[in-house]
């Protein structure tokens, strides 16, 4: 037994030197990460928190979308899914060209949050416990998906504004190729393609066998 917990000892702080190596080498991503958490909480606080007439008016507007997505076709369903991930690409791809723009690349996983945490307890406010299989069948998959692009995007961005930055400071730093920036921007949108492909794929394959039920008078 002290031969056996001798050896676990060893591993366990190899385990933990790899953990804290693990998370300063990604540092930046995981605080984008946790910006975007912080956002679907706010969100969420939003919705209990607002008036009960601009809840009802909200939820009402939530709840008609959802179930106008649900009877789209397949093309309209995948133009919806592509166009909001494929806005905030963009908007980071543009940041990334200015050297004072991190504050925006730091805060769009917020916004993105935000507008998650905000739709998600809407509809579990209009549908109850209904929406919860519509959320995790629906909407979640293309939401990490799309959230995992974005999250790489706001590094790269970061790491171009920086560098930019440095150059306007003459210091001496490596300039970040402008060919991998593009490049990687490029496979972040296929993956938001990926992601929204696939949520037309569920939408129009099992939205039929799914149906909400409104909870709101």
């Amino acid at each position: 037994m002290k031969r056996t917990k001798g050896q676990a000892s060893p591993r366990r702080k190899q385990y933990a030197r790899y953990l804290a190596h693990y998370t300063k080498q990604n540092s930046v991503i995981l605080t984008l990460g946790a910006l975007f958490v912080l956002g679907v909480v706010l969100g969420t606080l939003l919705v209990r928190s607002a008036g009960q007439q601009t809840i009802e008016l909200l939820l009402r507007i939530i709840g008609d979308f959802a179930a106008k997505r649900q009877a789209q076709p397949f093309s309209e369903s995948f133009v919806s899914g592509l166009t909001g991930p494929l806005q905030f690409v963009l908007v980071a791809f543009l940041c990334g060209f200015c050297s004072i723009a991190q504050p925006a690349e730091v805060f769009l996983p917020l916004f993105r949050g935000l507008g998650f945490g905000f739709s998600v307890s809407s509809l579990y406010a209009y549908y109850g416990v209904n929406s919860v299989g519509f959320v995790c069948l629906f909407m979640l998959p293309g939401m990490l998906l799309s959230t995992i692009a974005l999250l790489f995007c706001c590094n790269e961005a970061l790491r171009l504004s920086g560098s930019l930055w440095g150059l306007l400071h003459k210091r001496d730093i490596q300039v970040y190729s402008l060919k991998i920036y593009c490049a990687r921007f490029v496979a972040a949108s296929l993956l938001c393609v990926f992601a929204a492909l696939l949520e037309a794929v569920v939408y129009t394959l099992l939205s039929g066998f799914f149906t909400l039920g409104p909870t709101l008078a």
